[in-house]
């Protein structure tokens, strides 16, 4: 429902127990801070990679122990006595303005980027509406989370997706800003996920190229420093200057990941490359459903399905990538550029594969996408998404069949969480035709 007009109330028993969940959460993101600290004894000589990682890397304890308390402390300040009181209505016009300004920032951003070395300074005019920008963003930052956290949480109930005991669990915990960046590693003989790290956010294009540029002198390596749109510790990042539908989309996207952490599926999620991508591939179709169905329950838009993006076999096409496309066809020539490229690196050919990428990727800056380096590493950490133009992946299909065959999206998720390893995945995709 849209737009609901009644006061929000709570009790007092509701009030105590919201604190007794707070406090809770609290200790056990302390009690396994803790943990993981003790569990880091013992001889431990860092890679070459770690060692790249360090000056630069994120603390996901750090993170922990920061802000599960500071997410739950802070709103503690809405049981006092005389607070303002928003209806939802109110909430999700703030939450709206909240993704707008984001989306202004991000436009601020992209402009300078684009302009590159020859950038010219902001004017002090435009240093003052960028910092009241971004202070209205603070001001209006916990009323955006509330509803983002709120509106998943109600597709997640009306898609039954709930716990025995009712309600969602993991309760859905979301910070809208800026996650961490990720170092990924590849040889550059094959495209291949072999090691990554979580970097601070807001690294500079000249840090991110000095430590790819430093993994490939030292250790013959592809690397690559990407932004990601959110984590999912506890609670988890979303990038919040993506606009109000993708930050739904990402923390529906997060939360599953944190769901199947309790699954097979999740558990196993670092047990081989096949096991990642049907990890993110299941987070990335569930969490685009769940997204659209809270976007349509804050704004009243119904929004299409995603086009059918999996891989098609060589010579074949699918929604995505008409055989004789109008415009330029992200999905297609990305998908095109990765073929070619394999197909280069599996006869040996590395120089060669990598001065094609190069040359792709200024055509992708040349018809408006921005694509910073183009590597074996791009390719390595983007396929992780079957369904994402990175990908060659017959995973991407075979989970949107599943998933139209599926009675309820969770159903879908039901079978996916099942599996424990690829293997048992493409049993029970064989004997369902």
């Amino acid at each position: 429902m849209v737009g609901g007009q009644g006061k929000m109330t709570s009790s007092r028993g509701a009030r105590a127990g919201r604190f007794g969940r707070m406090v809770r959460r609290t200790g056990l993101a302390l009690f396994l801070a803790i943990l993981l600290l003790v569990a880091g004894g013992g001889d431990y000589r860092p890679n070459s990679v770690e060692i790249a990682a360090a000056p630069y890397r994120y603390s996901i304890v750090a993170w922990e122990v920061n802000h599960l308390p500071d997410q739950w402390l802070r709103r503690v300040g809405d049981w006092r006595p005389g607070r303002e009181v928003l209806t939802r209505t109110e909430q999700i016009a703030r939450a709206q303005e909240f993704f707008a300004l984001g989306e202004e920032l991000r436009r601020w951003e992209q402009r300078q980027r684009l302009a590159g070395p020859a950038a010219q300074p902001l004017a002090a005019g435009e240093l003052e509406e960028l910092a009241g920008l971004e202070s209205r963003r603070r001001e209006l930052r916990i009323t955006a989370e509330t509803v983002v956290e709120e509106e998943v949480s109600r597709a997640l109930t009306g898609e039954g997706i709930t716990a025995p005991w009712g309600g969602v669990f993991p309760p859905v915990d979301v910070v809208l800003g800026g996650p961490p960046s990720v170092l990924v590693v590849s040889p550059r003989d094959r495209i291949y996920n072999q090691e990554s790290a979580l970097l601070r956010p807001g690294l500079s294009d000249t840090v991110k190229a000095g430590i790819e540029e430093g993994l490939l002198r030292s250790d013959n390596l592809s690397a690559l420093v990407e932004n990601t749109g959110g984590l999912s510790v506890y609670p988890s990042i979303a990038l919040d200057t993506v606009g109000l539908r993708y930050a739904l989309e990402i923390t529906a996207h997060e939360w599953l990941h944190q769901w199947l952490f309790f699954r097979p599926l999740g558990r196993n999620f670092r047990a081989s490359p096949e096991m990642l991508t049907l990890n993110e591939t299941t987070a990335s179709i569930a969490g685009e459903e769940l997204g659209r169905l809270a976007y349509a329950n804050i704004t009243g838009r119904i929004l299409p399905p995603p086009p059918f993006t999996a891989a098609a076999p060589e010579g074949e096409t699918t929604a995505a990538e008409p055989a004789t496309p109008a415009v330029f066809d992200f999905t297609a020539e990305m998908r095109q550029t990765r073929r070619r490229a394999e197909e280069l690196l599996a006869s040996g050919r590395i120089e060669a594969a990598e001065e094609y990428m190069e040359r792709r990727r200024r055509v992708f800056l040349a018809n408006g996408y921005y694509i910073r380096k183009l590597n074996q590493a791009y390719f390595a950490f983007h396929g992780a998404y079957a369904t994402g133009p990175g990908s060659v992946s017959p995973i991407g299909g075979q989970l949107r069949e599943l998933r139209r065959r599926s009675p309820t999206l969770k159903d879908f998720l039901e079978t996916m969480a099942q599996f424990s390893s690829y293997q048992q995945f493409v049993e029970y995709v064989e004997r369902a035709g």
